[in-house]
């Protein structure tokens, strides 16, 4: 039981480095990071000290781990749903900014047709 604790505690850590490194090269914002570093971080002293699960369990009043794990799937569901919801809107702007693009495109050409033709003539 022991080396899984570990092992749980050292892969959240390496997560937490990563998240941070992702944030440091700019491929993740630091608003969508803050949800992943408190996750990892959470992790990280539950799986280093296996007491405090106790603690909180005797604090929340679950004392059976598979509701414990419920409870994390759920969370673990909303943050989920927290970044389809942003990727969704992301998708929808960018729809919008790939049409007015093209109808600004579509105006130019018609503008420099125009501009030609009035000097051909």
């Amino acid at each position: 039981m022991l080396q899984m604790q570990v092992f749980v505690g050292i892969i959240s850590v390496i997560f937490f480095i990563v998240t941070f490194e992702l944030i440091r090269k700019r491929y993740l914002r630091e608003e969508y990071a803050i949800l992943w570093l408190l996750t990892s971080s959470v992790i990280a002293v539950l799986s280093l000290w296996p007491g405090m699960v106790d603690t909180l369990s005797r604090i929340s009043g679950f004392y059976y781990i598979t509701a414990v794990l419920v409870i994390i799937f759920v969370f673990l569901i909303f943050l989920l749903m927290h970044y389809s919801i942003v990727i969704s809107k992301i998708k929808e702007v960018n729809k919008e900014l790939i049409q007015s693009y093209a109808l600004l495109e579509l105006r130019l050409r018609e503008v420099e047709e125009k501009k030609e033709r009035s000097s051909l003539e």
